[in-house]
């Protein structure tokens, strides 16, 4: 048997250092919360004077402090905040655009001129129509649009619809969210969260933000969901099937769960997403009657992915 002494001058310094130690940590958690919260109030501020770029980019910093702090008690509050503030600037947005365009309705074309590149499938709640040809209020399935047009969608209001010429995709988003269809190959997505799949393979279809791009690839079905920062940075994951996403000169292939961000330096990984508490529930589902056509194959590879995590 092995017996280890110990003087009291040691004892004593060890629980100095200790002390120490602790003392640090609990300083450091104290300010890091301090910050979250002025960040956090800051936004709030900031939401309510209708400063909503401003807000976000508040609100955007206190979430980069709980990056891995999942059950911190701010977190709920700035991303509840956080999905106010962008349902509201999308409101502010429609309603600044909608006394532009009475003023210019005019040179606008009429409907019946309007070609049939998209296709409507879904729609529920307020979604807008707007540029190239006369607003539309109001969409129903089996309606199409054509290119050129600006689609706005408001909260509680959602839309899914096909490239109908060559059947290359089908994208759907929900929930305060705007994009221009600028042609059947190249989308701009201005605010909001998008999922876009092809029961086909996807042959280089380019999508933009007001500051950055990236062209998606795949030789198989697959599906990706895209969201939109505050910066216009677009953050790309990957559903289902092998994506390649190639951007600023940066190539990346995302298997179903990663992700990267495309901004105007290139490509930047990002920690895994969990396709479960992500994608399954209403940020894919909304109030729209039918769930995404690859929908069963995502939660085939959500638990793949859960027995997969037990294994590391």
């Amino acid at each position: 048997m092995i017996y280890l002494f110990f003087s009291e001058k040691s004892i004593r310094k060890s629980f100095f250092v200790l002390s120490l130690f602790l003392t640090a940590q609990v300083f450091a958690s104290s300010e890091r919360d301090a910050t979250i919260e002025d960040h956090y109030l800051r936004g709030y501020e900031l939401s309510e004077s209708k400063e909503f770029s401003r807000a976000l980019l508040e609100l955007n910093l206190a979430m980069r402090h709980m990056r891995h702090l999942p059950k911190h008690p701010r977190r709920t509050d700035v991303e509840e905040l956080i999905s106010r503030t962008r349902e509201r600037m999308v409101v502010e947005r429609y309603l600044q655009s909608n006394e532009s365009n009475k003023k210019k309705d005019d040179n606008l074309l009429p409907l019946k001129f309007e070609p049939e590149h998209f296709r409507i499938r879904q729609t529920y709640g307020k979604v807008l129509i707007r540029n190239v040809w006369k607003q539309r209020e109001s969409i129903a399935p089996k309606e199409y649009i054509g290119e050129g047009r600006q689609i706005t969608v408001l909260p509680q209001g959602g839309v899914e619809f096909e490239e109908s010429r060559n059947d290359s995709f089908i994208l759907r988003c929900l929930d305060a969210a705007d994009l221009s269809l600028i042609s059947s190959n190249s989308i701009q997505f201005n605010s909001g969260s998008f999922s876009l799949c092809s029961k086909r393979k996807i042959n280089k279809l380019k999508i933009q933000s007001n500051s950055t791009s990236f062209l998606v690839s795949s030789i198989q079905p697959g599906a990706i969901f895209v969201e939109v920062s505050i910066y216009g940075n677009l953050h790309v994951s990957s559903l289902i099937g092998k994506i390649v996403i190639n951007s600023g000169g940066s190539t990346r292939q995302l298997l179903p769960g990663e992700s990267v961000i495309a901004s105007g330096n290139g490509l930047e990984e990002v920690e895994n997403l969990d396709l479960g508490s992500h994608y399954l529930k209403s940020r894919l589902i909304g109030r729209f009657e039918k769930p995404p056509i690859f929908y069963n194959q995502l939660a085939q590879q959500a638990r793949l992915q859960i027995q997969y995590s037990q294994f590391q």
